[in-house]
């Protein structure tokens, strides 16, 4: 039986040219990071994951959570966890949540190169060869040398199904992007709406009501998330589905928002929930109660492969032979080496979208040379 021998953590980032700078209602970001950990068993195996946050605290708490998983079969991974979780309550949840996650998702990567077989046979098998995407666009910025304009026109519609943008500036900021949007994109594609949790219930509405008519697939963290109670009013109230999740940590978060019915689209991120386990947890319990699921997928290649592997083991429940909504994989189509330069597979969507990766575990190669570039180097 395999045990884990060592988990280390490899931090990357690169510097965006503050000139071409780009974020969210929240702000620019000037830096793209990922906190890569790498696994590796006694028998000489080696698992990737990602962890979804800035790699310093998360790299601080492998440091703590390390101990608990070293020396352990690599199948202990949910006894493993639920110790940690148990053992440092009062620690609550956030980075250390995505320090599992990332751990997580590396034992799977580490067990499917071991048993030669891919992460979604190991975690409920492949409904398809290929997963639809939608393009992740249309980023607050403030130079002239990137505008939504210029994001927009980069949409190849032959490899993307829909198109999510960010509002959250204002309700008159909001209608003037979304009718930017669809009149560049035309009526014939899907378009989402990311406020990135920025308003409060009284300022969403006021917005929904301006861009309702252009035919709006779901608005995305339309409060922050720890407002329970606004997700459930503004749901009740609202003329476009309520998509959200990204930001939360545990399942017992995902359970509350989801009983308080509070949300349409369930947006666990892999890389932030627990990893593939939690997540898969969470889709069960939005199947349940008929909801649907479109993980939030951000960072680097090995978080993208997870989102793969993850939407391609999951039922499209309720539906059979006729979907209403496909559900679709979050492509960010902003510059980014840390999924694009790092690994020799080319995980750009084709036409029609993304070809799931069939090599064991993730399925994805590590190029130790390129990765050079983008590690921080330690003070």
């Amino acid at each position: 039986m395999p045990k884990i021998a060592d988990i280390d953590i490899i931090c990357l980032e690169f510097s965006i040219d503050p000139e071409l700078a780009y974020g969210t209602s929240r702000g620019l970001n000037f830096k793209r990071s990922s906190a890569l950990f790498k696994l590796t068993t006694d028998e000489g195996v080696i698992g990737y994951g990602e962890g979804l946050g800035p790699v310093q605290p998360i790299k601080a708490y492998l440091g703590l959570l390390k101990s608990f998983f070293v020396g352990r079969s690599l199948y202990d991974f949910d006894i493993a966890a639920a110790y940690c979780r148990d053992r440092l309550y009062h620690f609550g949840f956030g980075h250390n949540c995505s320090t599992l996650s990332g751990i997580n998702v590396a034992v799977y990567d580490a067990i499917g190169k071991t048993l030669g077989v891919c992460v979604h046979d190991l975690i409920g098998g492949k409904r398809a060869d290929k997963i639809p995407c939608y393009a992740t666009t249309g980023y607050v910025t403030r130079g002239a040398k990137i505008t939504l304009e210029s994001q927009l026109a980069k949409v190849d519609k032959k490899r993307f199904e829909g198109v999510k943008i960010k509002i959250g500036q204002g309700p008159q900021s909001d209608l003037a992007r979304v009718r930017t949007a669809r009149e560049m994109l035309g009526d014939d594609m899907r378009l989402m709406v990311d406020v990135n949790g920025n308003y409060t219930v009284d300022i969403m509405l006021q917005s929904l009501r301006l861009i309702e008519p252009y035919n709006i697939q779901w608005v995305e963290e339309p409060l922050p998330h720890g407002d329970l109670k606004g997700h459930t009013e503004l749901r009740a109230r609202s003329p476009i589905p309520i998509a959200t999740g990204e930001g939360l940590s545990s399942l017992e978060e995902f359970s509350n928002l989801i009983e308080a019915r509070g949300v349409d689209v369930v947006q666990p991120a892999i890389g932030r929930c627990g990893g593939l386990v939690e997540a898969r947890k969470i889709a069960t319990l939005a199947h349940l109660h008929n909801l649907r699921v479109a993980p939030a997928v951000w960072g680097g290649a090995f978080g993208l492969a997870a989102g793969i592997h993850f939407l391609v083991s999951t039922p499209t429940t309720p539906h059979t032979e006729n979907v209403p909504f496909p559900t679709l994989l979050e492509y960010d189509i902003a510059t980014n080496p840390l999924r694009d330069d790092v690994v020799n597979e080319n995980l750009w969507p084709e036409e029609g979208g993304v070809v799931v990766p069939t090599g064991p575990g993730l399925g994805l190669t590590l190029d130790m040379d390129r990765i050079e570039k983008y590690r921080v180097k330690e003070a």
